[in-house]
């Protein structure tokens, strides 16, 4: 039986939080065009191992910015922690902690419910020559070869492949909704033992659909886990809404 799940919602102030990056030496600008080393250095340093894996940032012209993710933690306790241990930079990213990080319980979805979800993912794996990290339409493409390949049909078959696992839940219906290259900040190991910072571009894809549920505990760990790669990084939360 799988630990009780949260959803948990938490309001960065953008000020306080490009305030603290600048501090740790992690204003990347657009380096980290999708925050997503930004939001994961804040939430390491806020919550330690209690931080939400997976996440999503959510942020545009009209909203201010918050951060979704799930959690064994609740609000509460994520709010004990931040007090307790949280330096006083990373503190001050929420200026409420009361108002500023919320929770709520997960459910456990009975079979055959039937479910939209939307996910955003970083679809890559692993060059087999290499073990670099390459884009799954391009590893398909210098497999078969270009004109062959379509780049919706590979990231969908790869996230269904995914959910459908384990017999966790059966996919109805699924659509590649948008995709972009975006800049992105990691720190890497070098040979002298310290972490340099490095600075790539990889795909990201969201993608919507209709799932039905098989097995509550097998799908319940699958929301609880999160899909794909970089999943500390702002990818690969499973959002559900009311069918269509």
């Amino acid at each position: 039986m799988m630990a009780s799940l949260h959803m948990v919602e938490l309001r960065p102030q953008a000020p306080a939080l490009f305030r603290f990056l600048r501090d740790q030496g992690l204003d990347m600008g657009r380096a980290d065009e999708d925050m997503s080393y930004g939001i994961h250095a804040w939430l390491a340093a806020a919550f330690g191992d209690m931080a939400p894996k997976p996440w999503r940032l959510l942020m545009d012209r009209r909203r201010p910015m918050r951060v979704l993710g799930y959690s064994a933690a609740t609000a509460d306790r994520l709010r004990q922690r931040l007090v307790e241990f949280a330096e006083p930079g990373a503190f001050t990213v929420v200026s409420d902690p009361e108002a500023d990080i919320a929770s709520k319980p997960m459910p456990r979805w009975s079979p055959g419910r039937r479910l939209a979800f939307e996910i955003l993912v970083c679809p890559v794996g692993r060059k087999a020559d290499s073990g670099l990290e390459k884009d799954l339409f391009l590893i398909q493409v210098d497999a078969v070869g270009d004109g062959r390949v379509d780049r919706g049909t590979v990231y969908c078959s790869w996230v269904q492949e995914r959910l459908e696992r384990d017999g966790a839940c059966e996919v109805n219906t699924i659509r590649l909704k948008g995709f972009r290259l975006v800049n992105q900040v990691r720190r890497a190991q070098s040979t002298g033992g310290s972490r340099k910072i490095g600075r790539l571009v990889r795909p990201q894809a969201l993608l919507h659909g209709e799932l039905t549920v098989g097995d509550p505990e097998t799908f319940g760990y699958l929301v609880a886990q999160g899909v794909g790669r970089h999943r500390s990084f702002g990818y690969g939360m499973l959002l559900l809404r009311p069918p269509a």
